[in-house]
């Protein structure tokens, strides 16, 4: 009976040693072929992995940063210049919740968790103010801030967006306030001042930042539309979190460039027809002085902030710059 199992033993590391032989015979008669088809194996093999990779879900999550982690860094601007839909291009870039000086409850509702939060407390990456004294506000008497990001739109979709935001009591909310306005002499007046009075802040406000002494830099709002990654990168690099824009936060950021509050108008033709030529003139008149301020390397885009919607524009060479008597002369 051994003797019959060993025979079949041997029969069958016979075979074995015959394919062996074969295979190795084989592999050197037809290199290039083995080759070939060896390289297909793993270039599919890193196909696979790679379209393994891309289907992975993105990472998007959003956190408060420990305590004293972030220094009090304020996102200034004015009332209707895009101030949240920056905060969440912040959040999305980097991971990290921005906070305010305003504790809106509907934002923090919302998805905007640093609302609420102190902003000495170093949490929070950026810290949004509208108030021109941003060191003093009702709620938080001294916030230390110690150095600002200042956010600069042109004041003509500025006033809009706040005039929208007022009327409809919504941060995204529009409303047909110009059809009540358009046609009484009384309330077309009001509209008139207020409409000047808006274009007096939007030049005050970062004029009152740049003479505070602070480390600030200038990013305009027509310039994030343009190059919204190359703005945002140069906004984490002043934050000194560049460290924290990966390409995964770059993806979470392309995929969610809007937010939800990003404040959209059918209507837009109507309201821009609230300008009239004298209005048209004062607003130029707040940029012109507001330019003068401004950094050589950060001047106002002139050419994106004419929208074709508010028709005829005055010569703008021929406008006089308008200035604040509360506020230094520039030097």
């Amino acid at each position: 009976m051994k003797i019959k199992y060993m025979y079949r033993l041997r029969f069958l590391l016979g075979i074995l040693f015959l394919v062996c032989c074969g295979t190795q015979w084989y592999l050197s008669k037809h290199q290039t072929k083995t080759r070939t088809l060896l390289s297909a194996i793993r270039a599919w093999t890193q196909i696979d992995r790679h379209n393994e990779a891309r289907h992975e879900p993105l990472n998007c999550t959003v956190r408060l940063a420990p305590p004293g982690t972030f220094p009090a860094v304020a996102l200034l601007s004015s009332p209707g210049s895009g101030n949240t839909w920056v905060r969440n291009l912040l959040q999305q870039a980097t991971g990290f919740y921005t906070g305010s000086v305003h504790n809106h409850s509907g934002l923090a509702e919302n998805g905007y968790i640093g609302e609420l939060e102190d902003p000495n407390l170093g949490t929070t990456l950026t810290v949004k103010t509208h108030i021109e004294y941003y060191r003093m506000t009702p709620a938080k008497p001294e916030i230390n801030m110690t150095a600002a990001i200042i956010l600069i739109r042109n004041p003509f979709d500025m006033t809009l967006s706040e005039k929208n935001r007022e009327t409809s009591k919504s941060q995204v909310g529009i409303t047909s306030w110009y059809d009540d306005i358009r046609h009484n002499n009384s309330e077309f007046l009001l509209w008139k001042k207020y409409a000047a009075f808006h274009a007096r802040k939007y030049m005050a406000r970062p004029i009152m930042c740049m003479q505070s002494g602070i480390p600030y830099i200038i990013v305009h709002y027509e310039n994030i539309i343009k190059d919204t990654i190359g703005e945002v990168k140069r906004m984490t690099d002043f934050l000194n979190v560049s460290y924290a824009v990966t390409e995964e936060r770059i993806k979470c950021l392309q995929k969610n460039t809007e937010g939800n509050y990003h404040r959209t108008s059918k209507d837009k033709k109507k309201m821009y027809e609230m300008f009239t030529d004298d209005l048209k003139k004062i607003f130029i008149g707040h940029m012109k002085g507001l330019s003068q301020y401004l950094p050589e390397s950060q001047p106002i885009p002139w050419q994106s902030c004419f929208s074709p919607l508010l028709g005829n524009i005055p010569n703008i060479s021929s406008i006089e710059p308008l200035y604040d008597p509360m506020l230094k002369f520039p030097s």
